[in-house]
């Protein structure tokens, strides 16, 4: 029997219908676990909570660096931005972050975990059109705030040393210069900078040799600083009598098998004891002391004064110098290693070691870190001082003092003595190294690594500072140009207001109060004018109409006022600009940076078009209202 054509449509339709029931009751029933998945994937989102990004901050809670959240554009998409309000400042230590948020280098590398937090996440409902509905906020997890980090660096202290390292680097037409301050009774790091310097706000990745920080990085010949290491060993170990008068042998010595050592131009100092030798720096008697300590008993004490090895600082790149072993020693190795050759350092484990004389022999582990706090200002973690070892007894660091202090007494260091700080005595050591050139295989006597390293006050010192020059110009000497510049370094913090010690500052600082005017920019007659009013003290130098530079004078308890021509900068007008846009207008100008709110600049200080004055203190008002 054949069916008729409407019966196979019958037929076709019923099929059909039994198929589609099938399959309705495969996903209804055995795979709606799976479907009811797939359904909720598509009307829920998950979003990322970015977690803030712990700040960096200075021992007195001024802000390093910051992470702030800016409006891309007209839309409502936010991005992070990081800031760093101090600008150049400490910029080295800080480091840099990238675009996609992570830490370039310094501590913003060193710490990235914990800078970082841990994001969070929330799951959104969506509607038909993928827009998120509101009030159906389902599960999630809050972000976890990275830490903030507090430094042990005072921000008042680290802008004296940029700026006498800067004029310092200028003035001896140095490649470049760094220093470095330390509290010689915890390690803790006040000030550490390198110049040339670069802003880590601005867009441009700046050059490698300005991100360097050669107080961790570089190692190099100490040179003449070493002699104090020496002195100490030869005393702790009584190797040497300190008032032993040794030959100067004329400038020349033949300490056998070939071996001549002379001292600086193969001048002769005289015969001296240790603290007349220290005094003028004499290679000859140095080698003869450290002949006398015998090689193994002097490897001993350098590799416990912290040479040989890294001090174990908080910060990225650190190098450990070289310190041979004895048994690779050659005949000359044990004698000139006494005034610091033949050794290769880092500034860092010099200042420490000068640290340990200073406080009586006891080696700190240097520290950046002061804290870590939690957003909301809570102690997380608590960083002590570390005593690595106790390297020489009180007695022995005490005559080291006292030689140090006659090297700024009499000898090499004189230029570092301070007529401006009544009752400041300052200690110290001169260095003046030839750098060794790879390519010629030997020294070069045309380039010198100049240094110096004080104690202030020479007994019971409160800071141990560190400067070094790398190959200035024309006057190379550690004592004519690194000396200098540790005297303008202390002459800052002690008339400082705000970081001089409790006893000077009272007896010292205070009468100077009628003087804290901002002289530069104001015309001289202007000039004179406010200083004839609040009964300052000043003096005029140089030629011109307008006052381009002022500085203390401490003998007149008054300023002393140069005259030129100066290069205006003016205040450019920020309004309606993002805070990325603003700064990077304001980056080239002199001076801190504060703000506050969000979204554009809608009020500034200065006003545009004012006359930036030197460190200049720029504020700017942000709002995402009209």
């Amino acid at each position: 029997m054949r069916l008729s054509r409407m019966s196979w449509v019958i037929l076709l339709t019923i099929a059909i219908w039994f198929v589609m029931l099938g399959r309705t009751f495969q996903i209804q029933v055995i795979d709606s676990d799976k479907y009811t998945k797939i359904a909720n994937m598509h009307a829920r989102d998950r979003a990322i909570r970015k977690a803030p990004r712990g700040r960096i901050l200075d021992r007195n809670g001024r802000i390093f660096a910051q992470s702030i959240q800016e409006r891309v554009g007209e839309s409502n998409r936010t991005e992070d931005r990081r800031i760093f309000p101090q600008g150049v400042l400490a910029s080295q230590l800080i480091g840099q972050v990238g675009r996609d948020g992570q830490g370039l280098f310094g501590l913003e590398f060193l710490f990235e975990d914990k800078f970082r937090g841990t994001d969070g996440w929330q799951m959104r409902i969506l509607n038909s059109k993928r827009h998120v509905q509101a009030g159906r906020i389902q599960d999630g997890a809050d972000p976890i705030p990275g830490k903030d980090l507090v430094l042990t660096i005072d921000r008042d202290i680290q802008e004296i040393v940029e700026k006498a390292l800067k004029d310092g680097v200028e003035t001896y037409h140095a490649e470049s210069g760094s220093a470095v301050v330390v509290d010689p009774y915890t390690g803790e790091i006040l000030a550490m900078a390198s110049y040339p310097t670069f802003d880590p706000n601005a867009p441009i990745s700046a050059a490698s040799r300005a991100k360097r920080n050669d107080i961790v990085t570089l190692a190099y010949e100490p040179g003449s600083t070493f002699k104090a290491i020496t002195a100490a060993t030869a005393i702790e170990t009584h190797s040497v009598n300190p008032e032993t008068i040794f030959s100067g042998e004329k400038g020349a010595w033949n300490a056998g098998n070939g071996i001549i050592i002379h001292d600086d131009g193969r001048r002769d100092h005289g015969d001296h004891n240790m603290t007349g030798a220290m005094a003028v720096s004499s290679n000859i008697i140095f080698a003869k002391i450290a002949d006398s300590i015998g090689d193994k008993k002097f490897y001993s004490y350098v590799r416990d004064f912290g040479f040989g090895s890294k001090t174990a600082i908080e910060l990225p790149g650190e190098e450990s110098g070289l310190l041979k072993p004895p048994h690779t020693w050659s005949g000359r190795t044990g004698k000139t290693m006494g005034y610091g050759h033949e050794i290769l350092v880092t500034p860092i484990q010099m200042v420490m070691s000068y640290c340990a004389i200073a406080n009586g022999g006891i080696l700190y582990q240097p520290t950046i870190v002061k804290a870590w706090r939690s957003l909301e200002g809570d102690t997380l973690e608590l960083q002590k001082p570390i005593q690595v070892r106790r390297v020489i007894s009180e007695k022995t660091a005490a005559r080291v003092r006292s030689m140090l202090r006659e090297v700024v007494e009499i000898g090499t260091g004189k230029r570092v003595n301070s007529q401006k700080l009544s009752g400041i005595a300052f200690g110290g050591k001169t260095g003046t190294a030839e750098k060794y050139n790879k390519e010629l295989r030997r020294y070069d006597h045309t380039r010198q690594v100049a240094s110096f390293i004080g104690l202030a006050p020479a007994e019971n010192p409160r800071y141990v500072c560190m400067v070094l020059m790398d190959d200035p110009k024309g006057q190379t000497s550690g004592g004519a140009t690194s000396g200098p510049i540790f005297r303008k370094i202390m002459e800052g913090i002690y008339y400082g207001p705000s970081i001089s010690p409790l006893p000077y500052n009272l007896a010292n600082v205070s009468v100077h109060e009628n003087c804290n005017v901002e002289f530069v920019g104001l015309p001289r007659t202007e000039a004179k004018n406010q200083a004839e009013s609040r009964k300052c003290p000043v003096t005029f130098e140089g030629e011109g109409s307008t006052v381009i530079a002022s500085e203390y004078d401490f003998e007149n308890s008054g300023r002393k006022l140069r005259l030129g021509t100066l290069n205006v900068q003016k205040m450019p007008n920020l309004a309606g600009l993002t805070l990325r846009d603003a700064l990077e207008q304001i980056g080239e100008l002199s001076g801190s940076i504060e703000y506050e709110g969000v979204g554009r600049v809608k009020k500034q200080y200065p006003a545009p078009d004012a006359v930036i004055k030197r460190g200049e203190k720029f504020k700017l008002i942000l709002s995402e209202k009209g």
